[in-house]
């Protein structure tokens, strides 16, 4: 029973089915050509809005057909878009009322296409023919086709030509238009498998000898994949004022290609700061091709060159133009110009950056400088350096390697890391207990050896002092002498809760409000833990961190009746003046100014080998001793902060690693005073 219920229902479907074909073939019967072709064209334009190459094709007329083979039609229209980069392809039928055959029997069409191209959006319109024959059982409607339904008024055997217009990449300069980073042109020393090989041994051996190229290198370029069919191995990039390249372009084989690469000026001494570029990676173009970046980009990798990238890229142009069968361009069918990237404008000196890496260039260690009434930055360096250029030029893996294998680590950038301040720190605890009440200037404390511990709970720890003077010691005095005793009792009298909530106000555990990521400067990991930590803090040690940058802004308010400025890294940024405002009373910073030039003038003040006949400076000098465990030697950085008093123009941090048997931070002392000689004289 079941089974004679799934038959008849079997029949009815099939009945129906047969019914529907029925009607529409009937129906078919009944268009009007008009009606017809309407239809037909529909079908064509959704094929085309779709990308549907192959199925347009087969709507195209026997004429048409005869004339392009189906591959040939495919792959115009995939070469074409591509090239142009075509997108939100849209193509729209346009009928009018009545669409009646022409006397050739022929119905025309109107159309629009729209599209996004890689220079910008395209719209046209154009004509359709279609003409009614039979191709399969059925006549139906077909297109015939011409190469203007790629491009407006394109004809037969003309071509398309899509060119990409680079931006040239903006350039970094400093405050007074020296400039930074820039473009220049180099040229690519190359050659192919085959001219290799013409060339004689001793040609060879000269190539490899000039180009610092090792054997095993050579090899490799001379065993190039023929198969590749490659007819220009590049061999090296060279400056065009290089002078091997005279000796190179006299020889004969080598081909030598021109092209523009970033150029740094000054080297090492901004390769920190500056940054270089490098082609870009395939995570950072994954993570950027929305924004119209190509996989072969050059694009910021450190650096300044990194942090304005999207203003000194610029952004693409481009021409797609219609050429005639010689080549010649007869149609420009869009046209946009290259914007051109911006130029950063620092408030970097060029001068004072180049002569605080002149005195640190062989050491490890780093220097901020500011102008401290303004706010500038002058200078940061950080050293060993590197050369830029090599990276932009191409490093070989043995430069790569004794770059990253440097026991100096030339790759770290100093002034971004935040270091125990030392002695340098003390100007501030003393502002903490003058503020606080605690310190009074002219009281005097009896201390008397080097070593001192609060009570017999330290144990065996002591904090100690460089020298005992056999006298009285008072705030200047102890600031002149550098004495680390004094300020770690004035740091336990002060109290941990007031100690850190003042210390607090000079911007610790805050990022610095400057372009440039650096580290936050710190006070303690986590928590003070005891007095003995306390003691230590209050001469800088303990877990005390902090930049140069921010060790710098900190002295800026001896200078500015007790405010700390804001500091600006480019020209013309927009923000309030002090960055941090009353951190110290102006009467506060008057003394500390003074008892600070004390340091420097005093027969007896640290800071005396780096005075400078005719300016009159103001500073702090120290040292901080990094100990992996208690009772052993660890490693010493020395520390300077200089500002000259009169009409202050420049204030400078420095650090240098490992000052130990080298005079501690007195080896610092002709540093400072070179760079203040060199700048201010």
């Amino acid at each position: 029973m079941k089974k004679g219920f799934m038959l008849l229902g079997l029949i009815v479907a099939g009945l129906m089915a047969g019914a529907v074909m029925f009607w529409e073939t009937i129906e078919d019967a009944f268009q009007s050509d008009s009606e017809q072709a309407k239809a037909a064209f529909q079908r064509y334009t959704a094929n085309w809005q779709a990308m549907k190459f192959n199925e347009m094709y087969d709507q195209l007329s026997a004429e048409t057909k005869a004339s392009m083979p189906k591959e040939m039609f495919v792959q115009r229209y995939q070469n074409i878009y591509e090239g142009i980069e075509a997108a939100q392809l849209q193509v729209k039928p346009i009928f009018s009322e009545k669409t009646e055959p022409d006397e050739s029997g022929r119905i025309v069409f109107d159309y629009q296409v729209s599209m996004q191209t890689f220079i910008a959006p395209l719209t046209f319109t154009g004509k359709a023919a279609l003409v009614k024959e039979k191709q399969t059982e059925a006549k139906d409607w077909y297109i015939q086709w011409n190469p203007s339904f790629i491009l407006p008024e394109m004809e037969e055997g003309d071509k398309v030509r899509a060119i990409t217009l680079e931006p040239q990449r903006g350039e970094i300069v400093d405050q007074k238009g020296r400039v930074l980073a820039t473009n220049r042109t180099v040229s690519e020393v190359g050659i192919s498998p085959a001219g290799w090989k013409a060339l004689s041994h001793d040609q060879q051996d000269s190539v490899r000898h000039i180009l610092q190229l090792t054997v095993e290198q050579l090899t490799s370029f001379a065993q190039a994949d023929a198969s590749k069919q490659q007819t220009f191995i590049r061999l090296a990039t060279v400056p065009e004022d290089d002078m091997r390249m005279l000796a190179l372009e006299q020889i004969k084989g080598l081909v030598f290609r021109k092209k523009q690469v970033r150029y740094y000026p000054y080297a090492e001494a901004f390769a920190h700061l500056v940054g270089y570029v490098g082609a870009i990676s395939k995570e950072e173009w994954e993570q950027r091709k929305q924004q119209g970046y190509r996989s072969s980009d050059i694009i910021g990798k450190t650096g300044l060159e990194k942090l304005g990238e999207e203003k000194l890229r610029g952004s693409l142009g481009g021409r797609i133009s219609i050429l005639d069968a010689k080549g010649l361009e007869k149609k420009r069918v869009q046209e946009k110009s290259a914007l051109h990237g911006e130029t950063l404008r620092l408030t970097i000196d060029a001068e004072v950056q180049q002569a605080l890496y002149y005195e640190i260039q062989h050491d490890a260690g780093t220097a901020a400088a500011i102008q401290p009434m303004t706010g500038d930055v002058l200078a940061l360096v950080s050293a060993p350096s590197f050369d830029p250029n090599s990276f932009v030029l191409g490093l070989s893996a043995k430069e790569w390697s004794q770059l990253n294998e440097n026991p100096k680590k030339p790759l770290l950038n100093r002034f971004a890391h935040a270091y125990a301040p030392g002695s340098t720190f003390k100007p501030l605890t003393a502002v903490i207990g003058l503020e606080t009440g605690v310190l009074l200037p002219q009281a005097e404390r009896q201390i008397r050896g080097l070593h001192w511990q609060k009570d017999s709970s330290w144990g065996d720890y002591t904090v100690t002092r460089v020298s005992d003077h056999g006298a009285p010691v008072n705030l200047q005095r102890a600031l002149i002498y550098s004495d680390n005793i004094y300020f770690a009792q004035a740091a336990l009298e002060i109290g941990k809760e007031r100690f850190l909530k003042k210390a607090e106000e000079f911007g610790f555990s805050e990022s610095l409000p400057v372009a440039f990521p650096m580290e936050q400067s710190t006070l303690v990991n986590s928590e003070m833990k005891n007095d003995i930590q306390l003691a230590d803090s209050g001469y800088g040690q303990g877990e005390v961190t902090m930049t140069p940058l921010h060790l710098a802004l900190a002295y800026s308010a001896f200078f500015n009746n007790g405010n700390m400025i804001h500091p600006s890294l480019y020209q013309r940024e927009q923000h309030e003046k002090y960055w941090k405002s009353n951190v110290m009373s102006p009467d506060t910073a008057a003394l500390l100014k003074h008892h600070l030039l004390s340091v420097m003038e005093d027969a007896r003040g640290t800071g005396r080998g780096a005075r400078v006949p005719g300016i009159r400076i103001a500073g702090k000098t120290g040292t901080a001793e990094l100990k992996q465990k208690k009772g052993e030697h660890g490693q010493e950085n020395g520390w300077y902060v200089a500002a000259n008093v009169d009409h202050p123009r420049l204030l400078v941090a420095m650090m240098v690693e490992d000052v130990r048997e080298r005079g501690g931070s007195h080896y610092l002392d002709s540093k400072i005073k070179q760079v203040f000689t060199k700048v201010l004289k």
